[in-house]
């Protein structure tokens, strides 16, 4: 049984780094075969409020070398029996596995309900696994800086850009309601807040907190600069203070939480 185990973590630790590698190489494939058009190209033609301004998109590059460090790190030897890695390794393979389909299918098809569909799911695979390290606490520091981190930081970015795709695939395939007009941009803007906020909550993680801030920082500059919603300024900034205030709550309330199922300074 205990070879079984080593056996099936040994391919565990194999296939994440294989995809970690993947989701780099991936990234700019289709530029590369000279196929489709690119994500910032496609990104800009569906434009409207709650698209984040097109520095937002600078850290897909700490995912990728965040990911990437976690991913050899987690290859080594002396990992081969964790018990963290064994419990959510398939949840942050599957999170990579979605980015890798989802940079091809988007530059060759288009923003549209099955890239929807795609963020979903590894948004889907993200919280589920950050619930299950949370649920099996007592994780080391390194746990924490190199399994619980990296996979907090591509989920908080992901449940932004889950609303932000929804609301261009709206656009894009004329179904559903139209994001160009103020109203529609805030109230998903609204629900982002609120589902983000609730994440916060649940997984108590400053990073899956920052993550979702970077987010909520350059739609307030996209509406600032590109857009011009104050509207849409003000509800972005609101929600920035709202995420703050939201984990300054969870740390306070750190020690009335049992320890083993404590996640310290993630």
């Amino acid at each position: 049984m205990e070879k079984a185990g080593r056996h099936h973590r040994l391919f565990q630790a194999i296939v994440l780094l294989a995809l970690a590698i993947g989701q780099i190489a991936t990234a700019r494939l289709t530029e590369f075969l000279g196929i489709g058009q690119a994500v910032e190209i496609r990104s800009a033609v569906l434009g409207h409020p709650l698209v984040p301004w097109k520095y937002a998109f600078i850290i897909w590059g700490f995912i990728y070398f965040y990911s990437l460090v976690a991913a050899i790190w987690q290859v080594l030897p002396r990992q081969r029996h964790d018990t963290a890695l064994l419990a959510t390794g398939w949840n942050i393979a599957g999170v990579y596995l979605v980015n890798c389909i989802w940079q091809i299918w988007v530059p060759v098809m288009d923003i549209d309900w099955i890239s929807v569909a795609l963020i979903v799911i590894g948004l889907f695979f993200g919280i589920n696994g950050l619930l299950q390290l949370k649920a099996l606490g007592g994780l080391t520091r390194r746990e924490r800086l190199f399994i619980y981190s990296p996979l907090a930081l591509v989920t908080g970015w992901l449940t932004a850009a889950a609303f932000v795709n929804f609301t261009s695939a709206m656009l894009g395939t004329g179904i559903g309601l139209d994001p160009t007009e103020l109203w529609v941009s805030a109230l998903f803007l609204v629900v982002l807040i609120a589902f983000g906020g609730y994440m916060v909550w649940v997984i108590c993680s400053s990073v899956y907190a920052i993550a979702l801030i970077w987010a909520l920082f350059w739609i307030l500059m996209a509406n600032l600069h590109r857009e011009h919603e104050p509207v849409m300024v003000w509800l972005a900034g609101f929600g920035i203070v709202a995420v703050v205030a939201m984990r300054i709550v969870t740390m306070v309330m750190k020690p009335f939480i049992p320890k083993a199922q404590r996640i310290e300074s993630a």
